[in-house]
């Protein structure tokens, strides 16, 4: 079965997602090289807190990182006035602040630590997009232009989002959206 792709410049809409499918290559990556530290994340996340329950504690965690922030400062400001004779409070109005901001600030997502690379990977891809260019998958490999661009045995898992699939073989990087397959459909080239 072959599968022909037409593909088009990529959209800043499709930034998330792919950020996403970065993220996800990352983990498998991760998870090859670090499998006992995985396995013990994963026991800690199958235990997941309902969503209220998250909520709260994002709440308290700001709570309280407000009384570190106001706590910190009002260690840490005379400490600074005689360093000298109350050096304990200044260093630990110090850690104080230090915390307390630390657990004000939202957390990123994973995808949102990735926006940057996906960003300059978009831009990447659209300067090298061609409006006559084809990509086509057949039983030989992975074919851009007619010249053989990835071979099978050399791909890695190849990631889905909802709008896109990223295809990588450990070199070259390919990010076809789904709505760009002109021959074939998405599910069947999933599979």
């Amino acid at each position: 079965m072959e599968f022909l792709f037409k593909p088009e410049k990529l959209s800043e809409d499709l930034k998330y997602q792919i950020s996403e499918a970065i993220s996800k290559r990352a983990e498998i990556f991760s998870r090859k090289r670090y499998p006992g530290l995985w396995e013990k994340t994963d026991r800690l996340n199958e235990k997941k807190l309902p969503e209220e329950a998250l909520l709260k504690r994002r709440k308290f965690r700001r709570f309280y990182g407000i009384i570190c922030i106001a706590l910190g400062i009002f260690l840490f400001v005379p400490g600074l006035m005689k360093p000298g004779e109350l050096f304990v409070p200044l260093v630990v109005g110090a850690a104080a602040t230090i915390f307390g901001i630390s657990a004000v600030i939202p957390r990123k997502t994973d995808a949102e630590k990735f926006e940057k690379k996906a960003k300059k990977l978009i831009k990447a891809i659209n300067s090298s997009v061609k409006p006559e260019d084809t990509v086509v998958f057949n039983n030989d490999g992975v074919f851009e232009n007619g010249v053989l661009l990835m071979e099978y045995e050399n791909l890695e898992p190849i990631i889905e989002t909802r709008n896109i699939f990223f295809i990588c073989d450990g070199i070259k990087i390919l990010l076809l959206r789904k709505c760009d397959l002109v021959s074939g459909n998405p599910e069947e080239f999933a599979e």
